[in-house]
């Protein structure tokens, strides 16, 4: 069963009265302003993504640490602030959220796309998508981070 199938057979089994995927998502309205606790977080964050990211790429005969989540320095308020969290509310309507870091083995690595595909729309990274959901269709993220 691969891992579309299993999402959505777990969400076949949310009662509608609890949400209805069929309904389109409400659009957020954008930010207009960022608080100092959002921004202090927001750097904690990119620290430690910083850190396991170099821990792995630095330290790991087997394994590859890519940045693919936005880490976009947009601040609401901001020029042009308006037009990322719009594009960034599409991508999640369409894709969901990207996880942070993606985690390869090295065989698996495409050093043609570099260590920060965070920039490339997801259209453009189709084989990475396919590898991801095939592989984390077929073991659980348990056994990934055990090799680990």
């Amino acid at each position: 069963m691969s891992y579309y199938d299993r999402i959505r057979g777990l969400t076949n089994n949310v009662p509608m009265e609890l949400v209805d995927f069929e309904q389109p998502r409400d659009h957020a309205r954008t930010p207009t302003q960022a608080s100092s606790n959002f921004i202090t977080n927001k750097e904690q964050g990119d620290w430690a993504e910083n850190l396991v990211s170099r821990s792995i790429n630095e330290t790991s005969n087997n394994f590859v640490a890519v940045k693919y989540g936005k880490s976009d320095d947009w601040i609401a308020g901001e020029d042009g602030f308006d037009k990322f969290y719009q594009d960034f509310q599409t991508e999640l309507d369409t894709i969901g959220k990207r996880p942070d870091l993606l985690i390869f083995n090295k065989s698996d690595f495409d050093s043609d796309l570099g260590f920060d595909i965070s920039p490339i729309p997801h259209n453009q990274i189709t084989e990475y998508h396919i590898f991801i959901f095939k592989y984390s269709s077929t073991k659980p993220m348990k056994f990934h981070l055990n090799k680990f």
